[in-house]
């Protein structure tokens, strides 16, 4: 881990727990990692009365665990955890595309399609920052266009870990390639305008980053293999 030549623009608490949450999420702290304090206040330029702080928030939101004499660690994923995310995710995700089909501009809907490409390139460059990235930016069309202030208040407070379950699917051949004709399937639904095919499209894209996340989880935490058709809600 880098704690140097990484400027943070760091002006509140809030500032400093988004800074936490988007490092975690980008792999900067990979699941199981320890948080050194020393680390941490030179890396984001503030004391450790307000790392401590901000550590205690990201624990109550279960992105790190704090341990007595033990200090504080990125949370892992279980495979029960990430199963509970993707059934969570296909509803979501599902609403936001019935959602935009129908509330979404044409202006909005061309910007979503346009927001697919650099997902599709980073893959082929097996760039799994980049591509994070640039889903950031596909999602964010698709929480604009639903335009429903609850859905994306829902799909933000779970943004670091849904992340973390992209970064495992992207980090995978066979995962990273099949997700492209899924995301394309959303873009076509939205742009036809078919609310119940956009639903549908994005449950089946869910269910298909579940299909090789869960057992890769399920080998790694030695749990039972559960059918990813159980993130069909």
């Amino acid at each position: 881990m880098s704690t140097v030549d990484h400027p943070q623009n760091i002006n509140s608490p809030a500032d400093l727990r988004e800074a936490l949450r988007r490092d975690i999420a980008s792999g900067e702290y990979s699941p199981g990692m320890k948080l050194v304090e020393r680390e941490l206040t030179q890396r984001y330029g503030v004391g450790r009365t307000g790392i401590r702080d901000a550590l205690r928030h990201l624990a109550a939101e279960g992105h790190v665990e704090l341990t007595e004499n033990r200090g504080a660690r990125v949370s892992e994923l279980s495979f029960a955890e990430a199963l509970d995310m993707y059934q969570v995710r296909g509803v979501l995700e599902g609403l936001a595309g019935e959602l935009f089909a129908v509330r979404g501009t044409a202006t909005e809907k061309i910007e979503f399609a346009e927001s697919l490409p650099p997902i599709s390139e980073a893959i082929h460059r097996k760039d799994i920052s980049g591509a994070l990235a640039a889903s950031d930016v596909y999602y964010a069309h698709l929480l604009k266009g639903a335009r429903n202030a609850e859905l994306r208040e829902s799909v933000e407070r779970l943004h670091t870990r849904i992340t973390q379950l992209r970064r495992i699917s992207l980090s995978m051949a066979e995962g990273s390639e099949a997700m492209i004709p899924t995301l394309q399937r959303i873009v076509n639904a939205v742009l036809s305008g078919d609310s119940n095919e956009a639903r549908e499209a994005c449950i089946a894209h869910v269910k298909r980053s579940a299909s090789v996340t869960l057992p890769a989880l399920a080998a790694l935490g030695g749990a039972a293999p559960v059918d990813a058709d159980t993130t069909q809600s």
